[in-house]
């Protein structure tokens, strides 16, 4: 990040503007979202969470995914609570044990990447009268955020099928569980948008 050489009050107001223009609500955004035809007869009440990561961030990972996905009416379950990591590495062995305990879908989370986007700040004039119709100059300058992004993806167990993939874009999340929050926020509201999810407002057979 190159430094800036000085904010004025001026660049301080501005920024201020566009930061409120912008909203205060969550900084994750999804960027591309495919729906497979006929999702919604796919439609998943009994979850496995899937984190594609180690120790810890897998958990809570899969916790975060889960709850929000209760809070959503469906019934899920971390699948670290079901399957070793080397477990989940085996796809057809992972498979077979969801199925076999009843399960009818999957919610995987995976990242994508994470790096610094480069962004310029255009200088700022802010004109006075006095002696010699001077000016405060605000020089432009470049700063950068740190942009993670994530798949999230739907299967469904029984049609061995993906139904539903998104790409969700943070910008500076605070803590790596403040990005997880968000985007399972984001992935859980898509998917009930697209009616991935059978919740409980929707009768059996649906």
């Amino acid at each position: 990040m190159l430094a800036r050489v000085r904010i004025g009050p001026w660049l301080l107001c501005l920024a201020a503007l566009a930061w409120l223009s912008a909203g205060c609500g969550s900084s994750t955004k999804v960027e591309q979202a495919w729906t497979a035809p006929n999702a919604q007869r796919a439609a998943m009440r009994n979850i496995v969470t899937v984190c594609f990561s180690d120790g810890t961030i897998r958990r809570a990972c899969e916790d975060e995914m889960a709850r929000k996905l209760a809070a959503a009416g469906i019934r899920a379950t971390p699948s670290y609570t079901l399957l070793s990591d080397q477990e989940l590495q085996q796809q057809g062995l992972a498979k077979g044990k969801l199925v076999s305990a009843g399960f009818d879908g999957v919610v995987a989370l995976r990242l994508v990447s994470r790096e610094q986007e480069l962004h310029y700040i255009p200088p700022t004039f802010d004109g006075y009268w006095g002696a010699g119709w001077g000016w405060a100059y605000d020089p432009g300058y470049v700063a950068s955020e740190t942009v993670v992004r994530v798949e999230t993806s739907a299967y469904s167990l029984p049609s061995d099928q993906l139904v539903w993939s998104a790409i969700t874009r943070t910008v500076d999340p605070d803590s790596p569980r403040k990005g997880i929050e968000q985007v399972t926020t984001v992935a859980t509201r898509e998917m009930q948008k697209e009616g991935i999810l059978a919740t409980a407002a929707r009768p059996a057979g649906a």
